[in-house]
């Protein structure tokens, strides 16, 4: 049975965000609570210091498990126009993600090499910096998406 696009990054989706609260590892060998597991919402974004704006009508989501991570980017109707997923380790202040599977133009070039960042909780909001491998600077705010 072949699937719809659609449907298939649905049901990734679906299992990427499967997941409660979760821990991470410290500098000592122990656990710390990550406060990074939930959904959250892009909410401003620069690349190589230029501010990017989403066209109308367009929302990015980040799933946090204890496990992976997946965000996607969907129009208005709901169609999802790009998605990168996979694992991540999180230590301290570093946080680095390594995709492992996505679907989008130019987004190949990330799958299978870390993505190295800081993160810093503000409240609600998660500010997240670093490099892509590719070498592009990256500013990123998300907002903690709260139950309805």
């Amino acid at each position: 049975m072949v699937m719809n696009p659609c449907w298939r990054m649905a049901a990734i989706l679906a299992f990427a965000v499967i997941g409660a609260a979760g821990v991470a590892n410290d500098s000592k060998g122990g656990t710390t609570e990550n406060k990074l597991i939930g959904t959250w919402k892009l909410i401003s974004a620069k690349y190589d210091g230029n501010e990017v704006k989403r066209p109308e009508g367009y929302t990015q989501l980040k799933h946090v498990t204890p496990a992976q991570f997946m965000w996607a980017l969907y129009d208005s109707d709901g169609d999802v126009k790009a998605a990168l997923g996979g694992s991540y380790t999180l230590k301290g202040e570093d946080y680095v993600e390594t995709p492992e599977y996505g679907v989008g133009q130019g987004l190949e070039q990330l799958r299978g090499k870390a993505q190295t960042f800081t993160w810093k909780i503000d409240g609600k909001r998660w500010l997240h910096n670093g490099k892509l491998s590719s070498g592009l600077p990256i500013e990123e705010v998300w907002e903690r998406v709260e139950k309805k």
